[in-house]
Order: C-alpha cells, then structure tokens, then sequence
C-alpha cells in the first residue's frame, strides 16, 4: 500500500509484520527513531500500542539509501484486527486509551525532533500549498483565508492558558490506525505524531468518523469517546470545545500533505483535482461551520 509511506506485508514462518518505508524527504531518521522512542515509552506502561522490531544491531531504523534520496524503514508486528462485543464499549475504551496516551506523554523527555502541531502546520503550510490548488475555485480559496487563521487564533488563546493541555499527540487517530482485540483497541501508525493540544487528538478522530456520519457528534459512539476519555483525564469544556475547531484544522494538515505528494509527484494521482478537493475542502467546509457553531466563535 502506498501513502504516506509504503507499506509491505512480510511473513516468516507462522508470523506476518509490516515494513513500513518513509517516503524521501519527509522525516529524517533522528524523528523516525524519535517516533519509536515514544512508541517504546508507551509500551513500558503497559499501554497497547503497536510493538516494533529491532534490526540485528539493536537499531529500529535502516536506512536506504534509495535513488531519490534516503528513505527510512522500519518493521512493526502485525496487530490483528478480531472486535468483538459492543461498539460503544470499543469506543469508550479507545477514548480511555487515548487519555492514557497523553498523560504519558507528559513524561517522555525526548521531544526535540518531531514537527510541532502548531499554526505553521494547521494554517500556514496549508494555506501556501492549497493556494495555487484553489485559484479557479475562488469561493474556496475565500473560506480558506476567512476561517483558518481565526479557526487556530480561537483555540490557541484559550488552551495556551490551561495547564496540562500540551504534550505528544499521535496525531493521526483514525479507523486504519486502530484495531480491536476484542474490545480493546491497539494503536498504531504514529507517524503523524508531534508535540500539540491533546484535544487535537480527538479532533483527528471526529474529523476522520464524519467522512462514515455527518451526524456522529450528536451520537453514542461519540459520546463514548468522551466517557472513555474523561474517566482517564480531566477534559474540561474549552478543551471538548476545541476539538470541533482541530477536527477543522486537520483537515487542511491532510490537504497540505496531499499537495506534497501531488508537488513530488507520489501518491495518489487524483490528489488535488477538483474531485479530491469537494471531497477534501468540502469536509473541511463543513467542519469549519461545525466548529463555528459548537465553540461559539462567530466567524462564518
């Protein structure tokens, strides 16, 4: 499979694994290795995430040296995807799952590598890389410079206060990312992790349900996540505000890592036609509105 990396299914006698291979110039292999360092701090608290696999020297990265540049591979065990029992359930366990996640990562010490989750990477990067995308689409590209800046402004200034808000995120949560033994879910593909607001986490999460149900905030399902996650960690209500705003945000964070791919020339070849975009902008559009209307912003 080919995305944000390429991924190839291994077997070795009665065991299957995943090579995962970064595409060029994406990460570098001190973030890489930083990535497995957190996945490491996660798994020695009995947190169930993804087990990756060292080469012979004890190192998890090996590096290719590819024509296009180097690439960086690393092998992660298969997690087998067997749910059982209430879907409810699941989720409320992913929610707590995720708690646990961030209050860990208040104790990981190593975060100098990775990419911040911050304006640069939600609005800035989005904006310069959408723009010359969205030029025949100038409604879009309108929306786009009337609510992005805003959508960060509004939820920076408010959780930039509160203690305890900040920390690693995976960064990705979505159904591809997370199996279930179970009821008990297993998350892995941190690659997409970075030092930001927790809330940004769940965020990623209801922006990538609403692409299966619109409606889904107004649901069980969701409010699982929730209970699972408050009976973890405190979520107070400018936090459960603001993942409406991130659920926004991350959609343009996708954006932008589409028009890479479409500029280096890898990935899917729809990216960026105006099919990709009513589906893409279009989801950010409605979050944008869902957002304005839950954090009471007052923007669009």
């Amino acid at each position: 499979k080919s995305g944000l990396n390429d991924i190839y299914k291994i077997t070795a006698k009665n065991n299957s694994y995943f090579l995962r291979v970064s595409l060029f110039n994406v990460y570098n292999t001190i973030q890489i290795e930083e990535e497995i360092q957190f996945i490491q701090h996660l798994r020695a608290r009995g947190l169930s995430v993804v087990e990756p696999i060292q080469c012979k020297d004890k190192s998890y990265v090996l590096e290719l040296d590819a024509p296009e540049g180097m690439r960086q591979a690393v092998l992660f065990r298969e997690i087998e995807q067997s749910p059982t029992g209430d879907a409810n359930i699941r989720m409320k366990n992913l929610g707590s799952l995720l708690a646990q996640v961030h209050i860990s990562s208040r104790s990981f010490q190593n975060h100098s590598a990775r990419p911040l989750i911050n304006e640069t990477m939600l609005v800035e990067e989005p904006t310069r890389l959408l723009n010359p995308f969205l030029k025949h689409r100038t409604a879009d590209l309108d929306f786009l410079s009337k609510t992005a800046l805003p959508l960060w402004t509004s939820v920076d200034s408010t959780l930039s206060k509160l203690s305890e808000t900040l920390g690693f995120c995976h960064g990705d949560v979505q159904p591809n990312n997370y199996f279930y033994n179970g009821e008990y879910p297993v998350l892995f593909d941190f690659d997409c992790m970075g030092r930001g607001y927790f809330a940004y986490d769940l965020g990623v999460l209801l922006a990538n349900l609403t692409f299966m149900d619109n409606e889904i905030y107004q649901k069980d399902l969701w409010r699982s996540v929730i209970k699972g996650y408050r009976d973890i960690r405190i979520l107070n209500d400018d936090e459960e505000k603001a993942i409406y705003i991130f659920a926004a945000l991350h959609m343009l964070r996708v954006l932008s890592y589409h028009a890479k791919c479409r500029e280096q020339n890898q990935g899917a070849f729809y990216y960026m036609t105006d099919y990709h975009l009513d589906m893409f902008f279009g989801a950010y559009k409605r979050l944008a509105m869902l957002a304005n209307d839950q954090a009471d912003l007052n923007i669009i």
